[in-house]
């Protein structure tokens, strides 16, 4: 092992050391103030100590009940060669009809509400095969953390600070 070598590895044991980063999975134990613990016996990651990405945060959009409106042409037919004729016991009317007669004006531009209301229960998103929670009239896309969460975080600058990645989802057997 030459100097170089035992350089490299030196730096590499005082790097290791550091602990500059690292993954670990932590429980959410609080959410007002957000707190997470990693290993029993450990106080928990204050708030102050804890970055959150867009992952954990919450998103949801409103569902709205609507109504479509349509835009389009209606139009007419010439119905050609009419007759309208009754016949009796004392005979035959002659032809009352005689002739090509238009139903109605040509093309005109229109605009129609569709036949039915989507109304707000018919609105489902789907995740993960499951229908995404709806909430005060909010389908909820991403939730906000809640306590008994398993978290993914990113242990930084000497476990001064953690990132909260992810939920951790476990599939169920």
């Amino acid at each position: 092992m030459d100097l170089t070598d035992v350089l490299r590895q030196m730096t590499q044991q005082s790097m290791d050391g550091y602990g500059l980063t690292d993954m670990t999975v932590g429980t959410v134990t609080s959410t007002s103030p957000l707190a997470v613990k990693i290993r029993e016996g450990m106080a928990d990651i204050p708030q102050p100590a804890l970055r959150l990405t867009a992952a954990v945060i919450e998103k949801k959009i409103p569902v709205l009940e609507h109504l479509h409106t349509t835009k389009g042409f209606r139009h007419a037919h010439n119905l050609p060669d009419l007759s309208h004729a009754h016949s009796g016991e004392e005979g035959e009317t002659g032809p009352a009809l005689d002739g090509s007669y238009e139903t109605e004006d040509g093309l005109r531009q229109d605009a129609f509400d569709s036949d039915k209301r989507l109304l707000k229960n018919e609105i489902v998103c789907y995740e993960d095969g499951k229908p995404l929670p709806v909430k005060d009239g909010y389908i909820i896309l991403n939730r906000a953390l809640e306590a008994g969460d398993k978290v993914l975080l990113l242990r930084v600058m000497r476990g001064q600070q953690f990132i909260i990645l992810s939920r951790i989802f476990e599939k169920e057997a």
